[in-house]
């Protein structure tokens, strides 16, 4: 009898520290859910939120569009709950691999130039050596490619933690084969990867106000090579992005006197081929010189 009850006794204190791993598993995925939320929300910045009508650059494309002035304290938010969403950053997110390439040495100018392997891809652009300058205003993939993983991924998961990049998952670190060439796939391409509109001007707005550890230098290049309009004293950068038929992005900042801007205009459907992240930059045209010039 005495033996039953003992084992009795030890059945209910093990089911009792299944309890406890189950409720302590439970809290963490809950901390890390509130911290997800938390970085995500708008209410957590304690800054203005002023809700614009875009409507007329959009015209029709469904899609939203944020612009943040730090020194104001201040979104200008068109379509809110959109600017919220977790996407793929697609080939905005080579803002930051430049960064972090510069950071790490594996980049030293927009002159650094990385050997074309002689294989025939589907833009002429690529099918070259490329220097910096060059491989990001062609959005060239196996550049990038080439940079991330001389990085590696250890410290590019460092790096992007530190910046709280979206979901900071790169954990599908060669991709999921959306093209045909490996070197033209990755984590950021439809991939791990996701970051919202909200987040991306956020972490834009930390890099060009200074509040990243990416130095001045590497910060001033990458303004070199993300210059798209210069007007008197307006200066704008961007970077376009494209996915599948739901993600096209134009994200960037906008540098007038001592003000600046950083802003991400996403679209996520359209008609016919009007998804593209050529689309995104024309409607964010639309609206930096009607609002922001």
């Amino acid at each position: 009898m005495k033996k039953i009850t003992n084992i009795m006794l030890t059945c209910m204190i093990c089911m009792q520290m299944i309890g406890c791993n189950n409720q302590n598993s439970n809290l963490n995925d809950k901390l890390i859910d509130n911290k997800k939320s938390l970085i995500n929300s708008f209410a957590s910045d304690n800054f203005t939120i002023k809700s614009v009508d875009y409507s007329e650059a959009f015209n029709g494309i469904e899609g939203c569009a944020i612009f943040l002035n730090n020194n104001k304290k201040e979104y200008q938010v068109y379509n809110e709950e959109a600017c919220k969403k977790e996407v793929s950053p697609c080939s905005t997110f080579k803002i930051i691999s430049t960064l972090i390439g510069l950071k790490k040495g594996i980049l030293t100018s927009t002159e650094t130039k990385m050997n074309y392997n002689g294989t025939k891809y589907p833009i002429d652009d690529w099918n070259r050596d490329l220097n910096l300058k060059e491989a990001f205003q062609a959005s060239c993939i196996w550049y990038f490619r080439s940079v991330i993983d001389k990085v590696g991924q250890d410290s590019m998961q460092e790096e992007i933690n530190k910046i709280h990049y979206g979901n900071c998952d790169i954990s599908e670190w060669r991709g999921r084969s959306i093209n045909s060439f490996p070197e033209l796939n990755g984590f950021w391409l439809e991939s791990s990867l996701k970051i919202s509109p909200k987040e991306q001007v956020k972490i834009l707005s930390n890099i060009f106000d200074g509040k990243t550890d990416f130095s001045n230098e590497n910060i001033e290049i990458l303004k070199e090579i993300m210059l798209v309009d210069k007007i008197n004293n307006v200066f704008v950068y961007g970077k376009t992005g494209t996915g599948g038929e739901d993600n096209a992005w134009f994200v960037g900042m906008i540098e007038k006197g001592d003000e600046k801007y950083s802003f991400a205009v996403h679209l996520n459907k359209g008609k016919g081929n009007e998804i593209s992240g050529q689309k995104a930059k024309e409607i964010a045209f639309k609206i930096i010189n009607q609002y922001y010039k």
